[in-house]
């Protein structure tokens, strides 16, 4: 919250107002858990202040409605249950409340004529640039707002404005050092590379199945689906001359060239043959996937699809790995064909028997013996003055390493940078990476000087959290709170 009014203070008002008419275009959610038949009960107390269930109400509204836009309107109550939505609003509210109970405690206060400029200054309310009192009473009235009601989120929106004023607490210069220090650091680093090929083990049966017993939950039978399937490939769709120019003709812009000028019917034929068979086809599957839908589809064959099965695109196994039993996919392009499919039935996963999951048991079995092998090793280097190769300085934006291909080397600066002591080593994929740290050093001043604006301005973010998260601990732990 603090974080926010840092840095979008100028706009915090209309926020909360926006908060505060929340109904506005989106139509009331009704959520049943509070009754509010009487706006004076609280469904919480902070300190001294009730979170009355009006307000409640209208911060549910407002998340509900955030999180149904992000879903493309589907969202449901039940939906908005198992989300939290509930809790996430009062949540809010009493992080709300106890930041204005705070900003009451140290002083701060908001006069009756801020709440009236404020007020006449926001657009909604206005005609030809002037404040119109019947366009505000208006506004108020259709949104279940009492004049009363608005101008006090008016005035706690302008108070909490005020004390994000107070904590906009820029970075000290010593905070500053700190981050190039971490950001901008470099290391010279000598390194030893040891293969896990390099290393000979052959494992025994009991060790195989030993292993397999203490992870038999990793080894899993695919999930599958038991389907009714219809295809309609877009090669047994027949073609005309007439069919084809009508389909040129209304859908001539899209078949152009490198110009980005319209093709001639003769020229762009072969498209418009292409084009035209696929959305018959899709035309058609949709015409299955009604009467498939309605158990009316004799052409349907029974199959049984895994998840693991890449006759299927990734499109496909998606919709089936989220559809539920009885439920019929719409139509999905393959290739050339279309499919849809009707779920009789989902085949659970299940731990494999030792005889299916040996193979795979065996070459998990070899790795970690391998790796330990190469952690013991590595352990046994360290206790010597091990030979290494000066790789030179690198810094946390170092892409390649001598030795290693880019993904290692990217993991392997990825860990040096979070270790803290001189030499030590890096456990890769494939192998292992004994490291020395001879030097380090801040990187010239051009390539501070390009990035210290964006970093300042990620520290200062960094800083606003903290400062959020430690003020929140102190007002929870001064300020009775009461759910109820």
């Amino acid at each position: 919250m603090i974080g926010f009014m840092q840095k979008h203070r100028k706009y915090l008002v209309v926020v909360v107002w926006a908060s505060t008419i929340a109904f506005v275009g989106a139509g009331f959610v009704g959520w049943g858990s509070y009754s509010l038949s009487s706006s004076a009960n609280a469904v919480a107390i902070v300190g001294d202040t009730n979170i009355e269930q009006n307000k409640l109400q209208r911060e549910y509204n407002r998340l509900y409605n955030i999180y149904n836009q992000l879903v493309g309107g589907t969202l449901d109550q039940e939906q908005a249950k198992k989300m939290g939505i509930e809790s996430q609003a009062l949540n809010n509210l009493i992080s709300q409340t106890l930041m204005l109970n705070f900003a009451r405690d140290i002083g701060l206060r908001v006069e009756d004529k801020e709440i009236i400029e404020e007020i006449t200054t926001i657009e909604a309310f206005q005609s030809n640039g002037k404040f119109n009192q019947e366009i505000y009473k208006k506004a108020l009235q259709e949104n279940q707002l009492r004049p009363k009601e608005f101008e006090e989120s008016i005035r706690e929106s302008l108070l909490l404005n005020k004390l994000g004023v107070l904590l906009d607490i820029p970075l000290t210069q010593l905070e500053i050092d700190v981050l190039k220090s971490a950001y901008f650091v470099e290391d010279k680093v000598a390194i030893k590379t040891i293969n896990k090929s390099s290393i000979e083990f052959t494992p025994k049966e009991e060790g195989i199945k030993q292993y397999w017993e203490e992870n038999k939950d990793i080894y899993q039978t695919q999930r599958g689906y038991e389907i009714s399937m219809l295809e309609i490939n877009t090669d047994s769709i027949e073609t005309d001359e007439e069919s084809l120019k009508k389909y040129y003709n209304d859908f001539k812009n899209k078949f152009l060239d490198n110009n980005g000028q319209i093709k001639e019917y003769k020229d762009a034929k072969n498209d418009v043959i292409r084009e035209y068979k696929d959305s018959q086809a899709e035309k058609e599957a949709l015409k299955e996937y009604i009467s498939l839908r309605k158990g009316e589809n004799k052409n349907a064959k029974n199959i049984q699809v895994f998840e693991g099965d890449e006759k299927y695109n990734i499109d496909f196994i998606n919709a089936l790995s989220q559809a539920k039993e009885g439920e019929t996919l719409k139509p999905i392009k393959l290739e050339d064909k279309y499919i849809t499919a009707k779920i009789i039935k989902i085949i659970p996963s299940v731990p494999k028997e030792y005889s299916a999951a040996r193979d795979e048991a065996k070459e998990d079995y070899i790795k970690e013996e391998k790796s330990k092998t190469l952690q013991s090793m590595a352990k046994k280097e360290l206790k010597t003055n091990f030979d290494a190769t000066n790789i030179g300085f690198i810094s946390k934006d170092t892409k390649s390493i001598q030795g290693l291909n880019e993904d290692e080397s990217l993991e392997f600066v990825s860990q040096l940078f979070g270790k803290t002591d001189e030499k030590g080593y890096i456990l890769l994929q494939n192998k292992i990476v004994l490291y020395k740290i001879l030097d380090q050093r801040i990187k010239n001043s051009d390539t501070i000087n390009e990035n210290l604006k964006l970093l300042t301005q990620s520290g200062t973010q960094m800083k606003g959290r903290l400062i959020e998260k430690e003020l929140l601990s102190y007002l929870l732990n001064t300020y009775e709170v009461i759910k109820k």
